[in-house]
């Protein structure tokens, strides 16, 4: 089926704000509509929409960000995250991306000449934390669209749901800011609650039977059980996986568009890998009764999300990893509604023999057949 083209009832926000700075508050007015806004107390970080076209006199400061990427409370009083800069890098399903290049707490906590001296300490503590946050790298978001839920689920969409706020059609799973945006969305600013995706987005241009084509690659990557790579392992007892990602490989082309899902994360068992100075931490795989229900719930989700699962297990066979590889083969085994396959990547591909992946390949061709495919449309 034909692409439409971009409905013109889709929500938009706030692309640039102009931040206005007074002694007992902070403005955030949209150079689109000045009525369009809200102020920041700077004593206890209290949020007020503004009220009309509103005039507070002259500000002692006045400069231009590009969204608001949420509020946290400390012991005295919030911290605003401000986008202070960005940039374009391509565009999905025809709405233009940007990257964040720099943020910024602002602090509204002039109650903090109150605070004992132990919690001044602990104050000083949590913020030295929050300029980590304001270096967090690889956060992506449109102002015109959400990005945090794939094409293939936006096209069981009821018509008119982009005329919804962002931060409403967005995936809770990929939205990295989502517990910062409560106050804004309380405060039923709308339109200037961003949601940012962490992970990569990339785009590229290529030639199909002479003809252009477009291909967009982007990952999204889950805030529910997050941590590095050797720090966090395996599962909780809901069942979230270390570490999620969805990747989706978005192909446009003569009108056409093409979805191509794949998923990624940890082994959902109950395991850990107690970091030492070795070269290969040991794996500790931990004996729990609610393992099987662990597995169970995992893969519900997927199949409830994704539809058909084929689990793919890259693992080494030797050592801890076959150890590992053993134990979910056990449990996954144990489902009928999804197919194990398990790929020795190390043995069959190790010493950059890499074109020996066709092996893997031959192994899921079927079920590659059996996914199909549909056309789409936005």
């Amino acid at each position: 089926m034909e692409i439409e083209p971009n409905s013109i009832d889709h929500f938009k926000l706030y692309s640039q704000l102009e931040l206005q700075e007074f002694a007992d508050k902070f403005v955030f007015r949209s150079p689109e509509s000045s009525t369009e806004g809200f102020s920041v107390s700077r004593y206890d970080g209290n949020i007020e929409k503004l009220n009309g076209d509103m005039s507070f006199g002259k500000p002692s400061k006045v400069s231009t960000i590009y969204g608001v990427a949420g509020t946290i409370r400390l012991l005295a009083g919030s911290h605003i995250l401000l986008i202070t800069s960005r940039k374009e890098v391509g565009n999905y399903l025809g709405f233009p991306i940007f990257r964040v290049m720099s943020m910024k707490f602002l602090s509204c906590n002039e109650a903090s000449r109150h605070l004992t001296r132990q919690e001044k300490r602990d104050e000083t503590y949590f913020m030295n934390l929050l300029t980590i946050v304001e270096s967090t790298p690889g956060l992506y978001y449109s102002y015109e669209t959400d990005i945090t839920v794939n094409l293939q689920r936006r096209c069981t969409w009821a018509k008119g749901w982009m005329s919804k706020p962002v931060w409403k059609q967005a995936d809770p799973r990929f939205v990295w800011n989502k517990n910062l945006l409560e106050e804004l969305v309380e405060n039923m600013l709308d339109g200037f609650v961003i949601p940012l995706l962490q992970g990569s987005f990339q785009t590229g241009h290529l030639k199909l039977k002479d003809s252009p084509a477009t291909i967009a690659l982007i990952s999204r990557r889950c805030t529910r059980r997050l941590g590095t790579r050797l720090w966090r392992r395996g599962a909780n007892l809901e069942g979230d996986a270390a570490n999620f990602i969805e990747t989706e490989q978005l192909l446009e082309f003569e009108g056409f568009r093409s979805s191509f899902l794949q998923i990624r994360g940890s082994i959902p068992l109950l395991w850990e890998q107690i970091v030492d100075l070795s070269y290969k931490p040991r794996l500790n795989i931990i004996d729990h009764e609610e393992t099987p229900k662990v597995v169970e719930r995992h893969f519900h989700d997927l199949l409830q999300r994704y539809g058909h699962v084929v689990a793919v297990d890259l693992t080494n066979k030797q050592g801890d990893e076959g150890l590992l590889s053993a134990a979910y083969a056990a449990e996954i085994q144990k489902l009928s509604s999804v197919r194990y396959v398990s790929f020795d990547f190390h043995h069959c591909c190790g010493g950059s023999n890499f074109d020996n992946i066709q092996l893997l390949y031959d192994q899921i061709a079927e079920d590659f057949e059996k996914n199909g495919w549909a056309d789409t449309f936005s």
